[in-house]
């Protein structure tokens, strides 16, 4: 891949004084906002890809980390005490409003100049969007036109200012910034490995963390999930 953007400033977004710590991944930041200001409690949340998340909550007294289980059980190192399930992510191929898509095959087209996705070894979606190139035996023909960047929501925002044509997002980041794309395509789920989100407890997961896990399985927070896609 020829053309490479490592952004690897993590996004921090302060609700207030916090008493407990939480990361998530960097593309559901929208959804896990918004949960936070229904909760209405002192939280510190930080958004990244899921390796920035992984060496945050390392290094940190992070609580709580939201993002793919496969990537925190298997690669980030840390000994989580519990997983709780949120939902299953999904992957899209979003374009821009000076483009139309109408299948996968066609980012090889002409018309398609310039194609993101997620890093490929740290974020959720860019390691779902190479998968999906292999198994689509897309990859060996579109490495001109790649463009990567850290997080979701850096393609996304690539996409809304008509600087490249396509990119691999999630349907959360679709779905919250839909008025504002061409449209997406779903991806067929076979080409790339179950997307599980959960929120991942750390040892630092007491009273208050429990709480807000608690909070995470109501009602009232999983509509906000299957609003965001999930």
């Amino acid at each position: 891949m020829k053309k490479l953007l490592f952004i690897s400033i993590l996004t921090i977004t302060i609700v207030n004084a916090s008493d407990f710590k939480i990361a998530a991944g960097a593309g559901y930041k929208k959804p896990v906002q918004k949960i936070l200001k229904l909760y209405n409690k002192k939280i510190d949340a930080f958004y990244g890809n899921m390796r920035q998340v992984s060496t945050q909550a390392k290094h940190t007294d992070l609580a709580l980390v939201i993002g793919d289980k496969n990537f925190l059980q298997n690669k980030s190192n840390i000994d989580f005490i519990k997983y709780t399930s949120i939902g299953e992510g999904k992957a899209v191929l979003a374009y821009s409003k000076k483009t139309k898509i109408n299948t996968l095959n066609e980012i090889l087209s002409d018309k398609i100049k310039r194609v993101s996705m997620p890093h490929p070894k740290k974020a959720i979606y860019g390691i779902a969007a190479m998968q999906i190139l292999h198994n689509s035996k897309l990859s060996s023909n579109i490495d001109e036109k790649l463009f990567i960047t850290a997080t979701v929501p850096q393609v996304t925002t690539y996409l809304i200012t008509n600087e490249i044509d396509a990119g691999f997002i999630n349907l959360t980041s679709a779905l919250a910034n839909k008025s504002k794309l061409g449209g997406y395509i779903e991806i067929d789920k076979t080409l790339y490995s179950k997307i599980d989100i959960v929120a991942a407890s750390t040892k630092n997961c007491k009273d208050e963390c429990k709480e807000f896990l608690n909070f995470l399985q109501s009602k009232k927070a999983k509509d906000i999930f299957t609003q965001f896609g999930l």
